[in-house]
């Protein structure tokens, strides 16, 4: 398997909407520790020995039986900056696949939305060809909501309105072997509130939550904007098999500390300060900035934020836009550890301190965000996370994780894919990142969809047996120097 990197022309994402005037959220952020973790984190490349892996990135998954489903997003590198939206978001790079891929057995299965076989209409067609939808699985099917697509039919780009239901096993059963068809395991409705793409979905309880994002209509073109929902919306899903709607929709009141998209959100696991979700940084101020107060949702669906005024209230620095991510979760003390695994950043670290970039530049490094039972929070440096893996034409190591998705290893997942922190005991494979964007440099340099797949590693500090064999060191040196007097 080798990665494949695809020429481009395409500049940093934020280029067009930063200018030197463009303000952040606050003036600082809030210090970045670099010691003091109890464990570090690493990413290495995974043997997927002769399997095929597809460029993709702002895609949704699934997984059944250990095998991953990959569906919708792009097949290239950033999107572009021209006058014209076609070339920027190039419709021959809509992802028209759906990819079964097993890291077991090391094997991969594809089969185009296009087969005679799939019997499907032109909504699930673009539905399951958009970039940047919000999904997520309860038991084995999976539901993807919204999305910003070139509409074949109506022969212009817009956001999908759409829910669409994927029941895995029979997903996979077609993309393995052509039997049946796709229109058979797919279901669909449309609804205004699912009008949405770079937010983000999660179950909540029985009810979804579809928090933040925007509707974006039209050809993207430098200094477009779409409409900001800038609330959360929730709903219930109902859905016998045969049928698909939404019923019971509510939203709250929008807010303009709310103008949020492409951001990382994250269920958190239960706390005895209410929060279910949190919304991590993201963008964009209305003045074209980076955020950095978290947004948290309570159970019922509705958001707050601390006071960015206070110089106590936690103001993230790095990691703000959608990447891999992963959150350790200890039921012994309610704290849930954050993982944000490279992607665009607005601050970086240059080896002897943090440095702020307004560009939000590309980065392999990674932080860990620990937010405590009651509420505080503290981040770390996790360091350059990512391996060297050269490509282009700049002779650097590639910077990944920007709209990476990460896959949790069964072995060691909770309930909503959270990982159970009390039970990582010693060195352990938390699962895998793969997909996202590559980009040869920081900031206006090359891009490609990645198709390398990674393995994510957990390590205690000190590892097991480390301190046995520092106190036996010590012992023995005492012992020499008492025999030596």
């Amino acid at each position: 398997m080798k990665f494949k990197i695809l020429a481009s022309s395409f500049t940093c994402i934020l280029t067009a909407a930063l200018s030197a005037k463009a303000a952040n959220q606050t003036a600082t952020a809030s210090t970045i520790e670099t010691t003091g973790l109890p464990y570090t984190i690493q990413l290495q490349t995974a043997d997927f020995g002769a399997a095929t892996l597809p460029t993709l990135q702002s895609f949704a998954t699934g997984t059944y039986d250990g095998k991953w489903v990959l569906a919708a997003g792009r097949t290239n590198g950033l999107h572009g900056f021209t006058p014209n939206g076609t070339t920027n978001f190039p419709p021959a790079h809509q992802n028209t696949d759906i990819w079964v891929i097993d890291p077991v057995s090391k094997q991969s299965w594809s089969r185009s939305l296009n087969d005679a076989s799939a019997s499907i209409s032109a909504p699930v067609f673009n539905a399951l060809s958009a970039t940047a939808t919000q999904s997520f699985q309860q038991n084995n099917t999976l539901y993807v909501s919204g999305g910003y697509v070139y509409d074949s039919v109506s022969n212009d780009f817009t956001t999908y309105n759409t829910l669409t239901a994927l029941d895995l096993p029979d997903v996979i059963n077609w993309v393995q072997t052509g039997t049946g068809t796709l229109g058979a395991a797919v279901r669909q409705t449309s609804d205004a509130a699912l009008k949405v793409t770079g937010g983000s979905m999660d179950l909540v309880g029985s009810k979804v939550f579809l928090s933040l994002g925007q509707d974006f209509e039209g050809p993207y073109t430098p200094g477009s904007n779409g409409t900001y929902t800038k609330q959360i919306r929730t709903f219930d899903i109902v859905d016998n098999g045969s049928t698909l709607s939404i019923a019971n929709v509510a939203s709250s009141t929008p807010d303009d500390d709310y103008r949020r998209r492409d951001l990382n959100i994250v269920s958190l696991g239960p706390s005895t300060s209410d929060a279910a979700l949190v919304a991590l940084s993201g963008v964009f101020t209305l003045s074209g900035g980076a955020w950095t107060v978290p947004v948290e949702v309570d159970d019922t669906g509705t958001p707050s934020m601390a006071d960015p005024t206070l110089p106590d209230t936690f103001k993230q620095g790095m990691n703000g836009y959608d990447t891999a991510k992963l959150v350790l979760y200890s039921p012994s003390t309610g704290d849930n550890h954050i993982l944000l695994l490279g992607g665009i950043s607005l601050q970086t670290y240059d080896g002897s301190q943090f440095v702020s970039d307004n560009n939000l530049p590309f980065t392999s490094q990674g932080s860990s965000i620990i937010r405590e039972d009651d509420g505080t929070y503290t981040q770390y440096y996790l360091g350059d996370v990512y391996p060297d893996v050269i490509g282009g034409g700049t002779g650097d190591p590639l910077l990944f994780g920007a709209e990476a998705e990460f896959f949790v290893h069964p072995d060691v997942a909770l309930s909503n894919g959270l990982i159970n922190y009390d039970e990582l005991s010693g060195p352990t494979l938390l699962g895998y990142v793969f997909g996202g964007i590559a980009a040869e440099e920081a900031n206006f340099g090359d891009t490609s969809a990645s198709n390398l797949p990674f393995e994510v590693w957990y390590t205690p500090i000190p590892e097991p047996g480390t301190t046995v064999l520092i106190l036996l060191g010590a012992l023995t040196l005492l012992t020499w120097r008492r025999a030596n007097r």
